[in-house]
């Protein structure tokens, strides 16, 4: 197999068609220079250079193997930058898991964007997933980051985490407050905010059960803050769903203040007294991660810096 160094020796010395100034260029000795010129035309069976006193010249044949030297060093070069981007995660491919409320917060659309920005050579795919199963498909390789909800106390439970909850790191990258999303003909619409307790005996509108959502994880602490159990009507797994069923008289609903994008005529927003805050987080694995992942994992960390730590544990969104 051809050495490629000796083929970076010869397309320098075909460039400057000068033993010398290649050598310089190389930052080697000329008699070294020239013995391997030599073992690489020995090893070709064939002349390369005409040498004379006065000038070198390429051989016909040395001048049609030249094109097939830079071919193989770009080649080369081409390789080597391509694995230098793949260790560094700024490119390759990231499998993004994410709970079917995250697309609406500004913190995904942000951290999304400026990635690509940064990192334009990383294929993105996106697939929603419960966020009680991303775990288990974040340690199986399945997913590479999950934007995921937990309690601001989450952490408390780091203790109880199981093996796979310990092989995931997770950060917070926003905190959302709670509100109420009430039907406009309601008399909660026009105040500027209320306690939970003036809507707790309301009925409410949840998320569906076993998806495990956080806000129905706040909705019952409020509850049982406010000494009652909640009375549940109509589930939906979509925050816009949410938001309609409201307009359509059917109860009221607890949901992240960034809902309030979804601008319904018979729907008002109002904030809670004291509002519960949701934690936004990303996850990665912590063993054997793939570069992409470390990259935005870091990326994240620099753009939000919400997290005063890495902490290991479950998500409970």
């Amino acid at each position: 197999m051809l050495d490629l160094r000796r083929l970076r020796y010869f397309v320098t010395v075909a460039d400057e068609l000068h033993f010398g100034r290649a050598a310089e260029r190389l930052h080697i000795a000329q008699p070294p220079l020239t013995r391997h010129i030599a073992s690489l035309e020995s090893e070709l069976g064939m002349r390369l250079f005409e040498r004379s006193t006065r000038a070198v010249t390429l051989t016909p044949e040395g001048a049609q193997f030249l094109e097939h030297a830079r071919q193989v060093i770009d080649a080369a070069d081409h390789a080597e930058a391509s694995a230098q981007r793949l260790a560094q995660g700024t490119a390759g491919r990231l499998a993004i898991g994410y709970t079917s409320s995250i697309p609406m917060s500004p913190a995904f659309s942000a951290l999304v964007r400026g990635f690509s920005g940064e990192a334009p050579e990383v294929a993105l795919t996106f697939r929603e997933v419960a966020g009680t199963a991303q775990p288990g498909q974040i340690a199986a390789g399945v997913l590479d980051i999950a934007f995921g909800w937990a309690a601001p106390d989450h952490a408390d439970d780091v203790d109880n985490a199981d093996d796979t909850d310990n092989a995931i790191a997770q950060w917070t990258v926003a905190r959302e407050p709670l509100v109420a999303a009430v039907p406009a003909s309601s008399e909660h619409a026009a105040r500027a905010a209320i306690a939970f307790e003036s809507i707790a005996h309301e009925c409410f509108i949840a998320w569906p059960t076993g998806q495990g959502s956080a806000l129905n994880t706040a909705l019952h602490r409020l509850c049982a803050q406010a000494g009652v159990e909640p009375r549940l009507g109509p589930r939906a797994s979509q925050v816009a769903a949410l938001v309609a069923l409201v307009a359509a008289g059917q109860g009221v609903a607890i949901v992240p203040a960034f809902a309030a994008s979804l601008r319904m005529a018979d729907v008002a927003y109002v904030p809670l007294i004291d509002a519960p805050v949701l934690e936004q987080t990303i996850t990665w694995r912590t063993q054997d991660p793939s570069r992409c992942a470390l990259r935005f994992a870091a990326f994240a960390r620099a753009a939000t810096g919400v997290s005063p730590d890495i902490r290991i544990g479950n998500i409970i969104s």
